[in-house]
């Protein structure tokens, strides 16, 4: 591909999805559109972070960006993409590389899920071969101008105050074959529901209308957070994820986000659910799992455990153990450790404070624990997976 051919997609593509996109040279300045920098730092740290056939995406809470590099006319080129708002967020406008992006001016709001598949049209028709599933790499950080969590980052921390009343969609057996295909996790099958969605709900609903479906997700929500919590989801990440979803409906304004935002609260709870793979495990496991997760910040003990199940210790140690081909004391040690790197990468807590927050017996003790579970200090980890914020 030539670089008129090249650009000329880039423009038809940008009217089409309202996602920005730079052509950039080896050394990091624009090729295409035309951008005056007064300095190239501000993409270097993504650029030298894009080595190989991969695509780095980065997640900042309130938008999205995504880098790959490839070849054009013999030399290497990198496009990055974004801004993109995520959906959900209440942000308007945003600055990047000294340009004042505008919503549904400059750019557009997406589910991850969709701009994930984004990023591979882009991959497939500029690098000219398929990008696979294991070369998407991931990065997560809120932007530091901006501390408040939304859906990515406060799942972690949203801690659920309400309950769950009795809701559900429009059709019973909408309901149920929508909930089979989370519990299958076939998202295609998702993709074919919003269709049939969308010919049912028109753009210009009125603002009354646009209530009623912001209830249906909560109807929704409610269901599929009951439906997690019974195949093995722990009661407080259900809840967590429950609470923050409802949280950011305050900043959907049609018909059209709001459909989306179900479609990204839908590839949410999927991804959820298939984490904690319980549904065939014993009601003992679960209830054990259930108060592990619940109390990650407690020092929780075998003679806690036995109360709460009154069931003698070494059954429950045995039933455990059989089950989960792990010890009860090595799945704590894991979680407390996965609800550490979440603590890294999204706050500024030292590791003193994660260590005392997590009821670790000291911070040499956490640092031991982290690095026998991970393979990698804290500080390694940190410096390996946190990504920078545009300075």
């Amino acid at each position: 591909m030539n670089k008129k051919t090249l650009t000329t997609a880039m423009d038809l593509l940008y009217r089409k999805y309202l996602i920005p996109m730079i052509l950039l040279d080896q050394d990091g300045s624009p090729l295409y559109p035309s951008l005056t920098l007064t300095s190239n730092n501000s993409l270097k740290h993504y650029l030298e972070e894009t080595n190989g056939p991969v695509a780095n995406l980065y997640h900042f809470g309130k938008y999205m960006l995504g880098c790959f590099a490839f070849q054009l006319a013999g030399r290497t080129c990198y496009m990055v993409i974004g801004p993109c708002g995520v959906i959900g967020t209440p942000e308007t406008s945003y600055t990047f590389l000294e340009h004042e992006y505008h919503y549904n001016v400059h750019y557009s709001k997406e589910d991850t899920y969709s701009f994930e598949e984004y990023i591979q049209l882009l991959y497939t028709l500029f690098v000219e071969r398929p990008l696979e599933k294991d070369q998407i790499h991931w990065h997560y950080q809120n932007d530091p101008h901006d501390r408040s969590m939304q859906t990515d980052l406060s799942l972690e921390t949203n801690l659920y105050e309400r309950r769950v009343h009795e809701a559900t969609f429009d059709s019973y057996h909408f309901e149920l074959r929508y909930l089979d295909y989370i519990k299958r996790n076939e998202p295609e099958k998702v993709v074919w529901v919003f269709n049939k969605m969308k010919e049912t709900y028109s753009v210009s609903l009125s603002p009354y209308e646009l209530e009623g479906l912001k209830l249906k997700f909560s109807a929704f929500v409610a269901v599929v957070t009951r439906m997690s919590i019974d195949e093995g989801v722990p009661v407080n990440q259900a809840f967590g994820l429950s609470d923050s979803l409802i949280q950011g409906l305050v900043y959907i304004h049609s018909a059209e986000e709001c459909l989306r935002y179900i479609k990204e609260a839908t590839y949410r709870f999927m991804e959820l659910l298939h984490s904690y793979p319980l549904a065939k495990k014993s009601l003992l496991v679960k209830t054990i799992v259930n108060y592990i997760d619940s109390h990650l910040y407690e020092k929780v003990t075998i003679d806690d455990l036995a109360a709460i199940t009154e069931k003698h210790k070494t059954h429950l140690c045995n039933q455990f153990k059989k089950e989960m081909n792990k010890t009860i004391h090595n799945y704590i040690q894991e979680r407390k450790i996965s609800e550490a790197k979440h603590l890294l990468l999204f706050t500024d807590y030292s590791y003193e404070k994660i260590s005392t927050q997590l009821a670790f017996a000291n911070q040499s003790h956490f640092i031991r624990n982290f690095k026998a579970v991970t393979g990698q200090t804290p500080k390694e980890f940190k410096e390996k997976h946190y990504a920078h914020a545009l300075s």
